[in-house]
């Protein structure tokens, strides 16, 4: 099976796994590349290759000088190769990672200083198998001879650097100063309200093996590919962290949308929060909050590959995390000055059609000129245009 057939989606026949006769009808299953059922991986004996981008930039890379994959599965006959960009924020300590030169004949099997050992089993069982099978698409040769050198984070040789480009370790998220065992698999849950009902679903790896450890079950994708905007909870243990997707500015949001937005946001992180509680009592993890295109590289480390998009990104956003609780408290908020109701942008949270509830009582008599007891004594037009005079619609 050529890496470069299909742009973005397989087709694979289950008649190679169970040796089926051509003639007879066999059922054909569409899989999405980076979403292959274990069964793909083992048709392929342990060593499937997925380059992702069109045909052409798969052609393309066959002939690259270098080419690094990091390697994923938990089983040695489902383990598989991501293609990843060649450089050094593609490197994660939590993995191994195989840095092939075809036409050198080398590959350098990189193994993260917090790599599982099942993990090393798995990634040594999937070079030999790549080595033996000679992949034309990786640039290889029925003939080529390639030279397999096992190499430890924090003891690189001068060659692996240069075929990376440089020495960088603050690229990734390095743990070599970092003294946690993390023998731990991450847990995802994506929480949604569109049903009229906040709740939180977990997303669960198909390649996941209960009784072992899975550093990075899940991809880029699982977070992007949702309807958006869309809000996820990631456990990794020490930190949990609030993803919140891409949204539409405030200019294109109706009031009604942004106020269901701003709920269900709220929810969230009161979710993420009474989560990190029910985790540890005595101890709770901190709890981040991190906006699509600003993810930071402890965030971006936790997935096998991360393509950076600022597109998405919110106007004047850094890739920074806060703490959901101050988020939260701003959210909750319920009082505003003057100047904060009546400049732009409003405030977070608050109900755009009723920014007087936000005023304190003496703010209230001094903009509008009339208590709320007179003030809701009004006809509704009337209220509506005593608010626009004095800039709180």
């Amino acid at each position: 099976m050529h890496p470069g057939m299909f742009p973005y989606e397989w087709f694979y026949q289950f008649a190679v796994c169970v040796g089926l006769s051509c003639e007879r009808l066999v059922p054909q299953v569409l899989v999405a590349q980076g979403k292959e059922p274990p069964a793909s991986s083992s048709c392929s004996r342990g060593a499937w290759s997925s380059t992702g981008g069109p045909r052409e930039e798969a052609s393309s890379s066959s002939t690259a000088a270098w080419r690094l994959f990091c390697v994923r599965g938990e089983v040695e006959v489902e383990a598989s190769l991501v293609e990843v960009e060649c450089c050094c924020a593609s490197l994660r300590s939590r993995a191994s990672l195989a840095l092939l030169g075809a036409p050198r004949g080398r590959l350098y099997l990189w193994h993260g200083c917090k790599a599982q050992p099942g993990a090393r089993e798995v990634a040594c069982r999937a070079v030999k198998e790549l080595t033996q099978r000679c992949a034309t698409e990786l640039g290889l040769t029925s003939g080529s001879t390639v030279k397999v050198e096992e190499v430890e984070e924090g003891a690189e040789p001068a060659d692996f650097w240069k075929a990376l480009s440089q020495q960088d370790r603050k690229a990734y998220d390095c743990m070599l100063q970092d003294p946690g065992k993390y023998n731990y698999t991450p847990r995802l849950f994506w929480l949604d309200a569109s049903s009229g009902v906040f709740r939180g679903e977990e997303q669960l790896s198909p390649t996941r093996v209960p009784e072992g450890v899975m550093a990075m079950p899940f991809l880029q994708e699982n977070l992007y590919s949702a309807q958006q905007p869309a809000l996820f909870l990631l456990d990794n243990r020490m930190e949990v962290y609030l993803w919140q997707g891409r949204q539409p500015d405030d200019t294109q949001l109706a009031g009604s949308a942004k106020m269901r937005w701003d709920s269900q946001r709220k929810c969230a992180m009161e979710t993420v929060l009474q989560y990190c509680k029910e985790k540890n009592p005595r101890r709770p993890p901190l709890a981040y909050l991190v906006l699509a295109g600003c993810e930071p590289l402890t965030f971006t480390n936790i997935f096998p590959c991360w393509e950076k998009d600022t597109c998405v990104a919110p106007q004047g956003s850094r890739s920074k995390v806060v703490l959901v609780k101050e988020v939260l408290s701003k959210l909750s908020k319920e009082q505003y000055s003057i100047a904060e109701l009546t400049g732009k942008p409003l405030p977070e949270g608050v109900d755009p059609l009723r920014l007087e509830d936000y005023l304190s009582d003496a703010d209230f008599k001094i903009l509008l000129e009339m208590s709320r007891v007179e003030f809701n004594a009004l006809p509704g037009w009337k209220q509506k245009n005593l608010k626009k005079n004095k800039g709180l619609f």
